[in-house]
């Protein structure tokens, strides 16, 4: 099935069930539903048919009910997010090419600046927020969620359902659809994996333009479990929320693992409702792992990893507090293996598959997108055939380790400091293994050089007093002088960017 039938077959099944919590309130698949298909029968009515739809909201029932309609309808949706600026937003609304927006202005942040910069769109808005928003924006045409009885169009394996932008390296968003053959694919070998009851509860812990939340709110709706959307400030510390509303299920980046250690919250079998837990987006430290496998008893742990353009995850490694560190991990859980449908592999610089040593990891398989939208160059340089198979260059590195796959770094992490290759992440693992240091990231000074003189190491710690010099002694031992940071700034919190993952460049913006 797609994720149109999913959703409607679902609405049906599950009726009086909650399907979702926020701004702690809950709403029923009935609510959801009702609200849901009367936006699709909107969309429809203005005859935008299967084609990009604006989302511009973040946690309401509102915008969750926009992102089904909008699937509902045939089109696909492109979130936006209220903490990108300006700039960013109106790239994305003007790559995207779309002429519809679907909006809860209470639940986004400086729409009025994004309205008041586009114009002769047509915005779909709750039936409360129509009489201010269309005398206050004369160059836009409202509409409120109604019945028109249109008839629903089945979307196609190849009908996008979503799409997002990554960062590019030229400075414009890359665009990237994913289809229903994508995401069900996804869906389909999760489930195989770990089963979804309509009793679960499935927390959302990541902003709607990540691909992790993707992951939350379908594998929800889809399997009629309650999506619960926790507020700003328990995002930062989950417990309490975790604990109160019996969360069983959970996706999250490791930095937030890190930032739960630091505030000692992972205190043996704390949480014992939560079933399985899911990490993806940044290397996972093995020692924090082993602390969330004590703190979770009850759960099945998975270190995940997948690029948005491969469906949100397409490899897994399953461990518990048992699992032995090797050396060759280099201080991280592995990634593992392939999803079902997919396949990884390792090559070398002229493109051949290797077995052994490094390698860049490149993906295949149904959860793989078609590249960038109207973007050639770059399609063209990340999406290409291997032994006739449609491949994506991941610019990741990893190496095998007893048939799993050990995730290293990015390859343009590599650096040359004095004329010698330096991998950055073997200079944070190191770190990361010294007594009372909770997380650290390391960049290569001058910033926006072409070549690096030397290193800055940004630490935060258990404890408020430590000897950097102690540090950079530690690290003599393991490393060669080169590698060793000359400059060390301890941070309260390590800035984080909207998708949670350590924000390098407002590191970089530290540094003089």
């Amino acid at each position: 099935m797609n994720i149109q039938q999913y959703l409607l077959k679902s609405f049906k099944k599950y009726n009086d069930n909650n399907a979702l919590f926020t701004y702690n309130k809950y709403y029923t698949y009935n609510q959801l539903a009702e609200l849901s298909c009367k936006i699709a029968d909107t969309i429809l009515y203005i005859k935008y048919i299967k084609q990009p739809v604006i989302i511009m909201g973040s946690k309401s029932f509102y915008t969750h009910a926009a992102i089904c309609g909008t699937i509902i309808a045939g089109s696909y949706y492109i979130p936006l997010n209220e903490t990108f600026p300006l700039e960013r937003n109106m790239n994305i609304i003007k790559l995207s090419n779309a002429k519809i927006l679907l909006l809860d202005y209470t639940d986004f942040a400086h729409y009025d600046d994004i309205l008041n910069n586009i114009h002769n769109y047509n915005i779909i808005c709750p039936e409360e927020h129509y009489e201010y928003l269309s005398s206050k924006f004369t160059n836009h045409n409202f509409y409120t969620p109604k019945d028109y009885n249109n008839k629903l169009l089945d979307a196609e394996k190849d009908d996008a359902v979503y799409m997002l932008f990554t960062s590019g390296s030229t400075g414009v968003p890359k665009g990237i659809k994913i289809s229903n053959l994508n995401i069900s694919s996804y869906i389909q070998a999760f489930i195989k994996r770990h089963s979804i009851t309509n009793q679960d509860k499935l927390m959302q812990m990541n902003d709607l333009t990540f691909d992790l939340s993707i992951h939350s709110i379908f594998l929800s709706f889809i399997c009629g479990a309650c999506l619960y959307i926790p507020d700003s400030n328990n995002k930062i510390n989950p417990n309490k929320f975790i604990i109160s509303h019996e969360i069983t299920h959970i996706i999250m980046v490791p930095s937030s693992l890190a930032i739960m250690k630091k505030l000692r919250l992972l205190k043996s079998s704390v949480f014992q409702s939560v079933k399985y837990i899911g990490f993806c987006g940044e290397t996972l430290p093995f020692d924090n792992a082993i602390l969330i496998a004590e703190a979770a008893p009850n759960a099945k742990l998975e270190n995940i990893y997948g690029p948005t353009e491969a469906t949100i995850a397409c490899t897994y490694f399953e461990f518990t507090k048992n699992t032995k560190e090797l050396p060759e991990y280099a201080g991280s859980m592995p990634i593992g293996k392939a999803y079902d449908d997919m396949e990884v592999f390792l090559i070398d610089e002229n493109l051949n598959i290797i077995n052994t040593g490094i390698g860049q990891i490149v993906l295949s398989g149904r959860q793989l997108a078609k590249g960038y939208v109207n973007n050639e160059t770059q399609t063209k340089e990340k999406f290409i055939k291997i032994n006739n198979k449609d491949c994506y260059l991941t610019g990741d590195l990893g190496r095998w380790v007893n048939g799993e796959l050990v995730f290293l770094g990015r390859n343009d992490a590599q650096v040359q400091i004095k004329g010698y290759r330096v991998e950055l992440y073997e200079i944070e693992n190191a770190i990361s293994k010294i007594e009372n240091i909770v997380s650290n990231a390391v960049i290569p000074t001058p910033v926006n050089s072409i070549t690096y003189e030397n290193l800055t190491a940004f630490i935060i710690v258990k404890d408020d007093n430590i000897d950097t010099y102690q540090i950079k002694s530690i690290l003599s031992q393991t490393l060669p002088d080169y590698m060793v940071p000359n400059k060390y700034i301890i941070l309260d919190n390590m800035p984080l960017n909207s998708n949670g993952k350590i924000d390098r460049n407002q590191l970089k913006n530290m540094i003089k």
